[in-house]
């Protein structure tokens, strides 16, 4: 999202920022970053940094989307600027000069900013100490954090904490306790739905309690040992809020940053809504579904392999169905809890713990479908699938490549694993369903049909897939 820096002051606001500066001294850059790598420091006011994303990308070109999001997955934190421009096919200097047109600042830059925007989360809503926090946001040293913290911030780390406001810091309440900010609305009624019947138990849970109040909890490990991730999915109102609340419950917060950045993608808090809805609004199917829910999102998962098991397991049979045979492959094949925490007892199973799959006449499920599994196992433990590929169209050649994965089930991977805001399966019999629905037909349209009327909806295919789902759900002509 564009802010507006002022010459005179060296610093950047948010729109609506009380500030009133000489228009002649105000210089609009398209994003956070893109004025903190010009040297202007985030405004003490309005905090541009608790509400923006810090990084636009949505109209760079797709090599360097794929970037972005390769360093919002912490690429940087493990390799340098010359990995991440091989993994998406480029030269080091053909990426920096892409990213210094698009998005305004280097790689580095984008990572080193990403490092103390979450530190300064830290900063002020915990009381955790500069080590912690250090490696919580994925910095080598707290001289290192020092250094970073004062070239965005302008300001020491400790001289942040002491400027912070006190409603900023949360009760610990027995975890870290975060605040998770998101642009544009957010349908949590959404969410919920989406999330309540795919549970898989024992790995994740949705509760809720007495008072109405529905958290989401996530079986993980940290450095190699086991944790609960809390998410808070209610709201005064879904329309109106601003963040969501997330509480780890973890011996370490080490890295905990990467995260923070998964459960972001899980539930699309990055996703550029306003642009779809825009996109998406003068579409005579999808104008009025827009219209009634503009903060829905495409919910992807929170483990790209585990949503590819999910995604396959499901291959026609009930959404209960393939939940109750996933849980149980997760009982089965997961790292099992010395003992239960929150009510979770296992992770779910990696993929060298599901190669063996296509062999067990217990898998609880057709055997074709265990070695489509066992064969999508293989494909990652070797590396001939890369789960992270920063080209769609070769991710889903890849994907069709393997044994039993068709069309559907590479546009389905691909929009909720893959976060391809542009997939569509037009074979989905859900969708199919939803357009002859919409439109008074008496037969489902055919998939070639369908796939040529999704060409306007382009590039936000996703999102009018999630929107046709979603209509399933609410009575013809209450939109």
């Amino acid at each position: 999202m564009a802010v507006s820096a002022v010459a005179t002051t060296g610093i950047y606001c948010r729109p609506g920022c009380t500030a009133r500066p000489d228009p002649r001294n105000v210089v609009a850059y398209t994003a956070p970053v893109a004025a903190e790598a010009a040297g202007y420091r985030a405004c003490l006011r309005c905090r541009p940094d608790r509400h923006l994303r810090s990084v636009e990308f949505s109209h760079a070109p797709q090599p360097v989307a794929a970037a972005v999001q390769l360093i919002s997955d912490g690429f940087l934190d493990r390799f340098d600027e010359g990995a991440l421009a091989d993994r998406v096919g480029y030269s080091t200097r053909q990426l920096r000069r892409l990213f210094d047109e698009h998005i305004g600042a280097t790689p580095d830059f984008v990572a080193r900013s990403r490092r103390a925007h979450f530190a300064r989360r830290l900063l002020d809503e915990s009381d955790l100490s500069m080590n912690v926090i250090a490696g919580a946001s994925g910095f080598g040293s707290v001289r290192q954090m020092n250094r970073v913290v004062e070239q965005i911030f302008r300001f020491s780390p400790r001289d942040l904490r002491a400027k912070r406001g006190r409603r900023d810091c949360l009760p610990a309440d027995g975890g870290l306790r975060l605040r998770l900010p998101f642009v544009g609305p957010l349908d949590l009624a959404m969410i919920r739905s989406h999330l309540g019947p795919r549970i898989t138990a024992g790995v994740e849970s949705l509760v809720a309690d007495d008072d109405g109040n529905t958290t989401y909890r996530r079986a993980m490990a940290i450095c190699g040992h086991p944790g609960v991730v809390e998410l808070d999915l209610t709201a005064p109102d879904d329309r109106q809020a601003d963040h969501l609340r997330l509480t780890a419950h973890l011996p370490t917060y080490e890295s905990i940053v990467d995260e923070v950045a998964r459960v972001r993608r899980f539930f699309g808090l990055d996703d550029d809504v306003k642009a779809a809805n825009e996109h998406l609004a003068g579409d005579p199917l999808l104008g009025s579904l827009v219209a009634a829910r503009p903060g829905l999102r495409v919910v992807g998962g929170w483990d790209r392999f585990e949503t590819v098991v999910r995604i396959i397991v499901g291959q026609q049979v009930s959404v209960a169905g393939a939940s109750t045979v996933t849980a149980r492959l997760a009982e089965r094949y997961g790292m099992r809890f010395v003992a239960p925490a929150l009510g979770l007892t296992h992770q779910f199973p990696d993929p060298l713990a599901l190669v063996g799959l296509g062999d067990d006449c217990q898998a609880a499920m057709p055997r074709r479908r265990a070695g489509t599994i066992a064969a999508v196992a293989q494909a990652v433990a070797d590396g001939e699938l890369d789960l992270h590929d920063s080209d769609p169209e070769r991710f889903r050649a890849d994907l069709l490549a393997l044994p039993g994965i068709g069309a559907w089930t590479a546009d389905v991977v691909a929009m909720r694993a893959h976060r391809d805001p542009d997939a569509f399966p037009a074979g989905d019999l859900g969708i199919r369903q939803a357009v002859a629905r919409l439109t008074g037909a008496d037969e489902l349209p055919s998939i070639a049909d369908l796939a040529a009327r999704a060409e306007d909806w382009r590039p936000f295919r996703a999102h009018a897939a999630q929107h046709l789902w979603a209509s399933l759900s609410a009575p013809v002509g209450d939109y």
